[in-house]
């Protein structure tokens, strides 16, 4: 059987080497944050029925961070035994007597760390055996290839599970434990047709292995993506209106991400600097951060500093209302941290609108425009908020698709894009931390011939 761990063991053998480290630091009348990890891996990959790679990993490490007289230090290992992590906790008090003093340096707010009085179910391990796998990849192959004769050649399926177990303490006794598990299984082919050649791929990613996507219906898709491509042609330069797909809208918000957090705020390089409590998108968006949603691919009782999550309007009628800090950008701002230290958790983004349109009613809402269902390159910038993405997809004309786009840019400022969205319809993707639907977005410089 494959991940026949004795997890428990696992978990308790870290545990007695976290209490035991976090007795040594007080010793050494020093505030410190330890975290030790332990991550099991497997990963099959198959093609045309024959198991192609197996990849098994048992992953430990461990991050003493020492916070001496405004002057923090972090030392990381793989080694987690007692005498590793004491070591790295004499190293990082040694580096930090080095360290320039910053009077922002200052250790996380008691206060504010996780009470252990909440639960997330985000753990469900499955014991699997090597034909069980197998016949997983397998079978997704095998309907990806027998899909349509224009399918041509396979680069493989692939099933990934992870188990995490975290456990993170520090100097006042806190201790809080984290156990996961997240599964993977995804689909890549190759289509041809009159000496067009195109690949595209799909995949399913889930806490639960219950909650994963047939793998027939991953090689279908996967399959019936790249046929679609084939034969793409290039538009002409136009402003117009884009929808942008479900699989891949949560990358505008991405940006708003990295536009808010802390440390781009206290170091006034980003655009939104002026725009707290401001609208940046239409009233009729909302986006709700929910950390404790079970299942969530983001979910997480409290951030790497021990400090506890909070449900929280990142965005409530089209109006901006949180940056995203941890201990020392807040400490850099003089406000409270918001528990961000390691990330965001999961976003759920919504609509006040009391009717919601499906997406083949949105296509007909565009009757003309550009469907985005891939972006390419990172060409935001957050300074300024300047867009620019490679992107292909569909033109579609009377609402209905025509042929398929490769070749353009999409252009603008994400500020702009933000405020010209239209509508959301109802096709939520919610194989991602940022669970958002299709969108409809008017006035978009696209770049073409």
């Amino acid at each position: 059987m494959l991940f026949c761990h004795n997890l428990q063991k696992d978990l308790k053998f870290l545990m007695h080497n976290m209490q035991y480290v976090l007795l040594y630091l007080k010793k050494n009348s020093t505030f410190g944050v330890i975290e030790i990890k332990k991550t099991y891996c497997i990963s099959i990959s198959s093609r045309y029925g024959i198991i192609d790679d197996i990849e098994s990993s048992n992953c430990t490490n461990h991050v003493v961070t020492i916070y001496n007289n405004y002057r923090r230090s972090s030392v990381f290992s793989n080694d987690v035994s007692i005498s590793g992590i004491c070591r790295s906790i004499d190293k990082s008090i040694i580096m930090s007597k080095y360290i320039n003093v910053d009077k922002y340096l200052r250790c996380p707010d008691i206060n504010l760390l996780y009470k252990n009085n909440k639960t997330i179910s985000i753990f469900f391990p499955k014991l699997f055996s090597l034909k069980e796998i197998k016949n997983l990849v397998n079978i997704t192959d095998f309907y990806a290839l027998n899909f349509d004769s224009k399918i041509t050649s396979t680069e493989g399926s692939v099933f990934e599970y992870f188990i995490d177990l975290k456990i993170l303490g520090n100097s006042c006794d806190w201790i809080g434990t984290r156990m996961s598990t997240r599964y993977y299984l995804s689909s890549c082919v190759v289509a041809s047709s009159q000496g067009c050649m195109e690949r595209d791929f799909s995949y399913t990613t889930a806490r639960d292995f219950e909650d994963l996507d047939k793998p027939a219906e991953i090689g279908k898709s996967s399959a019936r993506k790249s046929i679609a491509k084939l034969n793409s042609k290039k538009i002409a330069t136009q402003i117009s209106p884009i929808i942008i797909k479900s699989d891949i809208s949560y990358e505008l918000f991405i940006d708003l991400k990295r536009a808010i957090n802390g440390y781009a705020v206290y170091k006034k390089s980003t655009f939104l600097l002026n725009c707290m409590d401001k609208q940046i998108f239409p009233t009729w968006l909302n986006i709700f951060e929910n950390p404790f949603l079970d299942k969530g691919l983001s979910s997480n009782l409290f951030d790497n500093e021990g400090i506890a999550t909070v449900s929280r309007k990142i965005i409530n009628n089209g109006v901006l209302k949180t940056w995203l800090l941890d201990t020392y950008s807040a400490n850099r701002l003089n406000i409270p941290t918001t528990g961000h230290s390691g990330g965001t958790y999961n976003w759920l983004i919504s609509t006040k609108k009391k009717f919601i349109q499906s997406f083949n009613q949105i296509l007909d809402s565009m009757y003309t425009g550009f469907l985005v269902t891939e972006l390419f390159g990172d060409g935001v910038n957050i300074v300024t908020g300047d867009y620019s993405r490679g992107a292909c997809g569909f033109w579609i004309d009377h609402g209905k698709i025509k042929h398929p786009v490769h070749g353009v840019t999409i252009s603008g400022n994400i500020l702009d894009m933000w405020n010209n969205m239209i509508t959301l319809a109802n096709d939520i993707n919610s194989g991602n931390s940022i669970q958002c639907a299709s969108i409809l977005i008017d006035k978009v410089q696209i770049s073409g011939f």
